[in-house]
């Protein structure tokens, strides 16, 4: 686990970058080269992004926070790249209608990550959050380095406006 400095510096590098690369002055420039994404690549993005990770004991790519874990992965045919978000907090069975309304609510408002609910063996439930591209042919460097700003960006922005929004249904 992190500190609680984590998220806060992740949102501000990924703004950085993202400000930087919206910059740009309109000249025409060559189309940039076509990559096949892989984990080597993603880490040299983390790394330039300056977003700390780690690699879990399944040897997935993953920024782990006290709120959060994100995996990066790969379809079995690497033509899939999934940017998975796994909640920590648990909810009971009967948090499930309260709880569905508001992921209902971000499904519908907003692109990514889409959330969803996941019961345990325990019958308690967490929440997942999903984004997903197809990369199977290939994807240009600048493209992916700013999907992976946005996504670890909206699954710590889920985390947030669920927080505020089910802090708002219990008053």
């Amino acid at each position: 686990m992190t500190d609680t400095g984590f998220l806060p510096r992740i949102l501000c590098h990924i703004c950085h970058f993202i400000d930087g690369a919206m910059g740009q002055d309109g000249a025409v420039t060559p189309s940039p080269a076509v990559v096949q994404p892989d984990r080597d690549l993603l880490e040299e993005i983390l790394d330039e992004l300056d977003i700390e990770h780690t690699t879990d004991t399944e040897g997935d790519l993953t920024i782990s926070t006290a709120h959060l874990t994100i995996y990066f992965l790969f379809g079995g045919e690497g033509d899939m790249f999934t940017v998975r978000a796994l909640y920590v907090r648990q909810y009971s069975v009967d948090d499930k209608r309260m709880l569905l309304t508001a992921l209902n609510e971000w499904n519908a408002d907003t692109m990514w990550p889409k959330v969803y609910t996941f019961t345990q063996d325990n019958g308690l439930m967490r929440v997942v959050g999903d984004s997903q591209i197809y990369v199977g042919a290939g994807v240009t460097r600048e493209h992916l380095t700013t999907m992976v700003a946005h996504w670890v960006r909206f699954s710590i922005k889920f985390y947030r406006w669920l927080t505020d929004r089910l802090a708002f249904e219990a008053d």
